[in-house]
């Protein structure tokens, strides 16, 4: 499926599709693990931890990826980076717009993951029935939903992609009336608008077998996901068109640290009840009111961090995000503190923010705590 590239050896024209370097940037930005993965899984190459892979060009039947190795101890930054093999990773569908570059990527997620036996993206459509409708925090609003049979129950940070435009009164679809986003009675306001929402949790109701979920949504102004999710009625049906789970599975051992702020609090909280992990995670908080820290106080710990008797006082850290100083800084000083007065060894890491955070916070973490790329995952969970 993939093969050394050398560029003069074969003649390919560029891929011209819309919003081509938007998804190349996205891409070498915030997911080199999957990039990572695909060289692993789809070439000869072993990839050394000091390699960043990344796209170099797409391509009708593929895409050219590069493996850079940077030399840490290189003051000057134009010759830290070494240029290694270029890697020719093939798709299994001719590609030929924006839509089926997308799917095309998706489907090496997929053949990459189930090689590995991991969890991944799924693209389905299923649906959710809104039962009501509340505030859990200050600024955190909750639907309550009924959610598919198939829907994961103990997966913290499980995402669905919510097409914000195709809710609906839920006898449209008991008659099997599907609307779309060509529907001429749809809200114009959130048109063509989808967000990745984590199911805060998931059970079986003991009464009717039927498995009830939440959904909280950070609300922070006039947002389209905020005013969706405010505007939604007992009854309505939420759609949603693709699957996610969340990257944990190296949290189970070692001493883990958490980063979040209210987009990802609802991950944390969940992986706070199912901790399974002997050693407590040390977990940093960042929220903009200072009274949506509850949200974490509230919820109830597993059964071994409920016997943590100071793990809320010692191992919850809560930043009040101070606009007047670098949210990295903040964060980067309140863990070095926190190591300081009492020292212990990061051994993982999770961690989801806005996108420019992630980027100035990777690269800070990577050095203070020295982690490999497979202990260590930061992410981007939305863009101011």
């Amino acid at each position: 499926m993939a093969q050394p590239f050398v560029q003069d050896t074969i003649d390919k024209i560029p891929l011209d599709v819309a919003d081509k370097k938007l998804f190349i940037d996205h891409v070498n930005e915030e997911h080199q693990d999957e990039l990572a993965m695909f060289i692993n899984i789809f070439t000869k190459a072993s990839i050394r931890e000091d390699s960043v892979p990344s796209i170099v060009e797409l391509y009708s039947d593929g895409m050219l990826l590069a493996l850079t190795s940077i030399d840490n101890n290189q003051t000057d930054p134009e010759n830290a980076a070494h240029p290694t093999e270029q890697y020719f990773v093939h798709f299994t569908s001719p590609v030929v717009d924006a839509a089926s570059l997308q799917e095309q990527y998706i489907t090496l997620l997929q053949r990459a993951a189930t090689k590995l036996g991991k969890r991944t993206i799924k693209l389905r459509d299923q649906f959710f029935t809104v039962m009501d409708g509340y505030y859990a925090s200050p600024n955190m609003y909750r639907l309550l939903v009924t959610a598919p049979d198939n829907t994961p129950l103990n997966q913290p940070g499980y995402a669905y992609l919510l097409d914000l435009n195709a809710s609906f009164a839920a006898s449209k679809l008991d008659s099997g009336e599907r609307r779309d986003s060509n529907d001429s009675d749809n809200t114009d306001e959130f048109q063509g608008v989808y967000r990745y929402y984590s199911l805060r949790k998931a059970w079986q109701d003991a009464d009717s077998s039927s498995v009830h979920a939440w959904i909280d949504v950070y609300i922070h102004g006039d947002t389209s996901g905020g005013n969706w999710a405010k505007s939604l009625d007992t009854g309505m049906k939420i759609k949603s068109v693709r699957e996610y789970p969340e990257k944990l599975e190296h949290l189970t051992d070692g001493q883990c640290l958490l980063i979040c702020d209210e987009t990802s609090l609802p991950t944390v909280a969940n992986l706070l009840e199912n901790w399974q992990n002997p050693l407590s995670p040390l977990v940093i908080a960042i929220t903009n009111d200072s009274k949506d820290i509850n949200y974490l106080h509230d919820i109830t710990l597993s059964e071994h961090l409920s016997k943590d008797e100071r793990f809320r006082q010692d191992n919850l850290l809560h930043i009040i995000n101070t606009p007047a100083t670098a949210l990295t800084e903040q964060i980067m000083t309140t863990l070095n503190s926190r190591l300081t007065t009492t020292p212990i060894k990061i051994d993982k890491v999770w961690g989801a923010l806005e996108a420019a955070n992630i980027k100035s916070l990777r690269p800070q973490l990577k050095s203070v705590l020295g982690l490999s790329r497979q202990d260590m995952t930061i992410q981007v969970y939305w863009r101011a």
